[in-house]
């Protein structure tokens, strides 16, 4: 993840977007990383990491 988040940053992107179901172990890995909801609804949070 962080070699795709490093990519996008050289390829010029500012910021990275994705939607992960709430009961996905992966949401820990993507906060971890620099990823914030920033909205939910009642399956999924919306997550942003400024690159």
């Amino acid at each position: 993840m962080k070699d795709m988040l490093a990519l996008l940053k050289d390829k010029g992107f500012k910021r990275a977007s994705l939607a992960v179901q709430k009961e996905n172990y992966a949401v820990r890995m993507y906060e971890k990383v620099g990823f914030k909801t920033v909205d939910e609804n009642e399956e999924e949070f919306i997550m942003i990491c400024d690159l």
